[in-house]
């Protein structure tokens, strides 16, 4: 599948359709209406334009950040419907970038729930952050983003929707806690390997046997 095409926030979106009849000859006549769909499932109206020659364009200035579905449809003298996606970028508004570098705590927690999609993010850095400081370390901040995507079908819909496969909602919910509880398991090791006691052998008689007494 092609990769849509992405614009930046405040950009005009334009979908150009040849409308033909069941001829192949180009339809300047159809009545062409067109629609948009946001990221958050609100719908807006396409401006549609007729450029002769059988051509309509239907614009949209984009004005959410995410992938956007549209559909055009024609009624009249011709009937046919299309469809495509479009994603826009978050940056040109005055909205901060999402933080990707590793070695950031924010970026290693996008890392492990692999929320680095710039264009279509599940958290806001502010919300990661957040969870960072409530669960006191990487991992647990990690584990506990996965279970509220786990919990929030909208979220598991964007998860999904950024692949080209049909996938169970419930199975990706499990399996997004079953990697949760992986890794708060590890976030355990780790701190019992910080705090971790050696145990050793005393003799009390050491000293004496090596002259230091």
């Amino acid at each position: 599948m092609t990769s849509p095409r992405i614009y930046w926030q405040g950009q005009q979106f334009v979908a150009e359709w040849l409308l033909r009849d069941v001829a192949g000859d180009p339809v300047d006549d159809a009545t062409v209406t067109g629609e948009v769909t946001r990221p958050d499932g609100s719908t807006a109206s396409m401006t549609v334009a007729n450029a002769g020659s059988g051509i309509y364009r239907a614009a949209h200035v984009a004005d959410a950040p995410g992938t956007h579905t549209f559909a055009l449809s024609a009624d009249g003298t011709a009937q046919d419907a299309v469809q495509g996606r479009f994603v826009v970028a978050r940056t040109l508004m005055g909205l901060p970038p999402i933080t990707l570098d590793p070695t950031d705590d924010i970026g290693m927690i996008r890392l492990l729930i692999t929320d680095v999609n710039e264009a279509e993010p599940l958290f806001e850095d502010a919300q990661l952050d957040a969870l960072l400081t409530r669960e006191g370390g990487v991992k647990r901040a990690a584990a506990a983003a996965l279970e509220i995507i786990a919990r929030s079908e909208v979220l598991i819909s964007k998860v999904l929707s950024t692949q080209d496969l049909t996938t169970n909602g419930a199975a990706v919910a499990a399996e997004l806690r079953a990697s949760a509880r992986t890794l708060r398991e590890q976030a355990d090791r780790d701190a019992d390997d910080a705090f971790g006691l050696d145990v050793i052998d005393f003799d009390p008689n050491a000293a004496y046997r090596y002259g230091r007494w």
